[in-house]
């Protein structure tokens, strides 16, 4: 493989770059915007935590989602769903058109994830290998998560370091 310089930097890439630097933006700020509903649906309806004993474990409170699973309270979970599920719509961070199994964050993160794997198409096709990006894809998740990001950063940076470069969030 021949040794690549910023000459060698496709358009495909610099869009596939522009649509994750959107994507991501977006999903982070619904993620916050959904887990701020959240944190404030849990303080209205107290959900605790189930004691296990086999790992001495105390029952605690629940204040963040991610930590729902640990409550076999399914009634209260139910009332934290559909007041928050109320609330996001109220705020206009769900739209009427999602359906209310659907979290808007969740939604945003497989955008982002998507234009995760455009990097990875263009990325493959820029460098010339013997394989597609969807093979890129699963070579780098075997590799680990963080060897994965580690490539995704790589080459937002070499976009993003590019002379002329223009900030899609920016525009």
């Amino acid at each position: 493989m021949k040794k690549l310089t910023t000459k060698d930097v496709t358009p495909g890439v610099k869009s596939a770059v522009n649509a994750y630097l959107m994507a991501r933006v977006y999903a982070e700020t619904i993620r916050e915007e959904v887990d701020e509903v959240y944190k404030e649906t849990l303080g209205i309806f107290p959900l605790y935590t189930d004691a296990f004993t086999r790992h001495n474990q105390k029952v605690e409170r629940i204040l963040d989602v991610n930590r729902m699973y640990l409550s076999k309270d399914e009634e209260t979970c139910k009332n934290v769903y559909t007041d928050a599920n109320f609330q996001l719509r109220k705020r206009g961070i769900k739209p009427d058109v999602m359906s209310d199994d659907e979290c808007p964050a969740l939604v945003a993160e497989n955008i982002q994830l998507k234009t995760q794997w455009l990097i990875c198409d263009t990325a493959a096709e820029m460098m010339g290998l013997d394989f597609d990006g969807k093979e890129l894809n699963h070579r780098l998740l075997c590799m680990g998560l963080e060897k994965y990001k580690e490539f995704i950063d790589l080459i937002v940076g070499l976009v993003v370091n590019l002379p002329g470069f223009k900030n899609p969030l920016k525009a």
